[in-house]
């Protein structure tokens, strides 16, 4: 009788889970519709690369609630799931769309960057540069997502506070940037399947991977 309901337990748990990352993934998808027009209908190509900036805006917002909701998950271990994430979005929107941005503006401006001295002979010297300065940016806008699901902070604190973890736990972020590259690299590929399979799934990784971040730290 117990493992009968131990069972019972393990397939409702895994349904709900299963549930509840289906339905988030198709609301960051609808939070994302922008996104995902310009990357069936655009080029992958240096010309387009302001349509694509423009377009990926609306996803500071909709990974803020998804991970906001998948924080939720982690910690309460229960969810509802439409009511909770455009709660989320709402409540984190103004904040950050202003994290995000700044920081997709730096990492397009580094990208452009790297195009202009890719033919240079100094590109061999600077590249390095360019790459650290890339992943750091990148372990920054995660960790900044990751803080506002604990608290709420301006964002000249919030900037402060993802560099310095950023830099403290850089063994943690930077499996952080693997997983989120991971989910970039899909997305230009396959960005249907990225879209309705993995947005949760990636981001609960990194979610509960940055739980080790700020646990126990008292700066948040």
């Amino acid at each position: 009788m117990f493992r009968m309901n131990l069972s019972h337990f393990q397939y409702a748990a895994i349904f709900n889970y299963g549930y509840w990352f289906l339905m988030l993934n198709l609301y960051f998808a609808i939070a994302n519709i922008p996104f995902i027009l310009a990357l069936t209908t655009l080029q992958f190509v240096p010309s387009n690369m302001i349509y694509y900036f423009i377009t990926l805006i609306p996803m500071g917002p909709a990974l803020a609630a998804l991970m906001a909701s998948l924080n939720k998950i982690v910690v309460e271990k229960d969810i509802g799931v439409t009511k909770d994430y455009w709660k989320f979005y709402k409540g984190s929107f103004t904040t950050s769309v202003r994290l995000w941005t700044i920081t997709l503006a730096l990492i397009f401006i580094l990208t452009i960057d790297i195009a202009v001295f890719m033919d240079k002979s100094l590109f061999a010297i600077v590249s390095p540069f360019f790459i650290i300065l890339s992943i750091l940016l990148l372990n920054m806008m995660i960790c900044g997502l990751v803080i506002m699901t604990k608290t709420k902070h301006k964002i000249k604190t919030l900037f402060i506070l993802s560099f310095y973890y950023s830099i403290k736990k850089f063994y943690i972020t930077f499996l952080n940037t693997i997983l989120a590259c991971f989910f970039i690299l899909i997305l230009i590929v396959k960005p249907v399947f990225a879209f309705m399979v993995l947005p949760s799934l990636i981001f609960f990784l990194i979610v509960r991977n940055s739980s080790l971040v700020i646990r126990n730290d008292s700066i948040v």
